[in-house]
């Protein structure tokens, strides 16, 4: 899977973006293409950045309130992952930056994005239960009735 995206990546999107450049060039002129192609990389760097903006803001306002800030991050991984789109030269990856930048699509994408790492988590299992930390201390442990057998400790 991951030897096919990586193809999908270096090679085929590439060639899409290249024949989609060729025919607008053939039909408005290489010219107005190359300006079009520089203003939708300026135009959607500064969307991006006004949406990385509000999004720090919204991670503050979570933080501040003490709850962590999942959906947050997630749109600010998606608004900076559509920011790297929108300076790639070419129209599908313009468009492609434009969903994951624009709030209303971003919502959708991150609706995707969750659900895939929420069926990655249960189906890894407990895998991860249970192992050391850095510092060689023992993580928590699940035993066999489902209950968490974990440490809590309070920070004042």
């Amino acid at each position: 899977m991951g030897c096919l995206l990586l193809l999908f990546f270096l090679v085929f999107f590439p060639y899409a973006e290249f024949v989609v450049m060729g025919k607008v060039a053939a039909r408005i002129g290489v010219l107005q293409t190359i300006l079009l192609l520089f203003s939708s990389a300026v135009l959607g760097s500064s969307l991006a950045k006004h949406q990385g903006m509000v999004i720090l803001q919204r991670i503050q306002a979570s933080l501040a309130e003490r709850r962590p800030p999942t959906v947050e991050m997630v749109d600010g991984l998606l608004v900076f992952l559509g920011g790297v789109l929108f300076v790639l030269p070419g129209f599908i990856s313009d468009i492609l930056g434009l969903i994951l930048v624009f709030p209303l699509t971003r919502v959708l994408v991150r609706w995707f994005v969750l659900r895939g790492f929420q069926a990655h988590i249960l189906s890894s299992g407990n895998q991860a239960v249970g192992a050391t930390s850095p510092a060689g201390a023992p993580g928590p442990s699940i035993n066999k009735g489902g209950a968490v057998d974990a440490e809590v400790i309070e920070e004042r």
